[in-house]
């Protein structure tokens, strides 16, 4: 039997109770079997939003590169070796890699433990499965299964209610209620929005009070919170007030070790010294001003 598409867009909240298990093939009393849930499972996907992909890392060592400070160091490296002085030069680039490698082990080391961290949080939840109670994973919750909720239980899906005793759930992550939100099951007009549909309860909330039953009716990038997930995909995090004025300051250091550096260059031909032995001197007087650990972005 083919599982429904309850993924797709559908007023739920206007439904009565029967005809939302009816379109959804479930049985309040038992649940969905082992064998439904697995064929939805393979339909419908994990109960999950897309996580961004892994960088690379070669791309995570690239991205030590992105600073004009780095740059300065690069030309200098390059003077030295222009001048013969490829000792010096190669210091300034050893400098530069070991950097660049502290800064990608790090980074790498960030995000593997930030990995690790969502494992270990996973959700459980307690569904009604095969007619006994069970506690699941909520990235396994699929359409059609009865989801049991009491006071301090997380909603691991949308859902609607089928029966609910003085159920209050809070809300303020999706729709900005400061005070829970009492819930009932009776039918809402089509066109009822989102934090007036009471006869819901949707993924990344909590209950706060009371107990419930309820059919899940959307999963992973489907629920409302995959909705607001998907609209902000493609925005650009803005730079915190500290980003932007270490931004300023590197970009203050890059004026500051040009403008020595000609300086350096002027007075030590106004005095008639020779013109390599200047050079070499602008060169570390440039190398000096920028902080190897600065970083503008």
């Amino acid at each position: 039997m083919k599982a429904p598409s309850s993924n797709q867009p559908q007023a739920w909240h206007a439904l009565d109770p029967s005809a939302v298990i009816a379109r959804l093939e479930s049985d309040p009393g038992t649940g969905l079997t082992s064998q439904a849930v697995a064929q939805r499972a393979i339909e419908h996907g994990p109960n999950a939003l897309p996580e961004p992909a892994a960088r690379s890392p070669f791309l995570l060592f690239a991205r030590q590169f992105q600073s004009p400070l780095i740059y300065i160091l690069f030309v200098a490296a390059a003077l030295a070796g222009f001048m013969g002085h490829w000792a010096d030069a190669a210091v300034i680039l050893g400098v530069v890699l070991a950097n660049a490698l502290i800064g990608t082990y790090q980074e790498g080391r960030a995000e593997r433990s930030m990995a690790a961290l969502r494992k270990l949080s996973t959700l459980q939840v307690r569904v009604l499965r095969d007619g006994t109670e069970q506690a699941v994973a909520a990235h396994e919750l699929v359409p059609g299964d009865m989801l049991l909720l009491a006071a301090g239980d997380a909603v691991g899906a949308d859902a609607r209610l089928l029966d609910e005793a003085s159920l209050a759930v809070a809300e303020a992550t999706l729709t900005g209620e400061s005070v829970p939100v009492s819930k009932h099951i009776a039918a809402l007009p089509e066109a009822t929005g989102l934090a007036d549909r009471r006869n819901m309860v949707f993924s990344g909330t909590y209950v706060s009070a009371g107990r419930a039953r309820a059919v899940v009716t959307a999963t992973g990038v489907h629920t409302e919170v995959g909705g607001i997930a998907r609209m902000t995909e493609g925005a650009r995090e803005p730079r915190t007030p500290l980003e932007v004025r270490i931004s300023q300051f590197g970009r203050y250091l890059v004026y500051a070790s040009i403008a020595l550096f000609f300086a350096v260059v002027a007075l030590g031909l106004a005095r008639g010294l020779p013109f390599s032995d200047v050079l070499m001197v602008a060169i570390s007087q440039m190398v000096s001003v920028i902080p190897e650990a600065c970083r503008w972005r």
